[in-house]
């Protein structure tokens, strides 16, 4: 997904009028990478569309940031910022982290290829850094010590993001997702059920669980092992 030079594209395409490079600033350009993030083209944020869509040459881009990579992350931890407004620390630590897992999960998955880049990267960036300070804000609330709050923060943001890399994936698959449930459903009419009674009396079931309702269960009991960790 990273390069260093603008694609060729050997389609003719209606001329866009181009904005002198002076007029570009890196909020500009962010704000059209998201707007192209939020469809389900995999090609949408190549160099090419972006100098389309704020009506410049490619190269411009290098103006503002060194790379595409750098676009990325810049990318990302917008998102983050954006799931992070509006948030308020609950009276109690579980509200606080559920809170926070939910918001920056949802702003993720309006751009999902944004959410796949992700789940592999820290930004360090402002964004990025609201969301730890109150992770962490809320497991010292909880009672953890210093070490310990690191631990759970990372088995939580990991958690969040590796789920939401996973589910921007099924996003991106479109119905394509949904096809793969029903054939998973079909193979196991094949499957002995003298053999394997509880897989395919349940593969049904299984396939049906949707994937935010699946999202929310697992962060419920992964809530209530921290919890348990606490003695609570």
């Amino acid at each position: 997904m990273d390069t260093n030079e603008p694609e060729d594209d050997p389609v003719k395409e209606t001329p866009v009028p181009r904005r002198r490079a002076q007029g570009l600033g890196r909020d500009i350009i962010i704000d059209a990478c998201l707007k192209l993030a939020g469809g389900s083209d995999a090609d949408a944020l190549s160099f090419r569309k972006i100098g389309k869509a704020i009506g410049a040459d490619p190269t411009a881009l290098y103006r503002h940031f060194a790379d595409k990579d750098e676009l990325l992350l810049a990318l990302a931890d917008r998102v983050i910022a954006v799931g992070m407004e509006g948030y308020v620390p609950g009276p109690r630590w579980e509200e606080s982290l559920r809170d926070l897992m939910l918001r920056t999960r949802a702003s993720f998955l309006r751009y999902p290829q944004v959410a796949t880049l992700a789940a592999l990267r820290v930004t360090r960036q402002k964004g990025e850094l609201e969301f730890i300070e109150a992770m962490l804000a809320a497991l010292e609330l909880a009672g953890f010590e210093r070490r310990e709050a690191a631990l759970v923060y990372r088995a939580c943001g990991d958690f969040m993001l590796a789920w939401t890399g996973f589910s921007a994936g099924l996003v991106l698959l479109g119905e394509q997702s949904a096809q793969d449930d029903n054939a998973w459903v079909r193979s196991y009419q094949d499957v002995s059920e003298q053999q394997y009674p509880l897989a395919v009396s349940s593969v049904a079931l299984m396939a049906g669980v949707q994937d935010e309702e699946n999202y929310r269960f697992a962060l419920d009991l992964l809530l209530g092992g921290i919890a348990a960790r606490l003695g609570n």
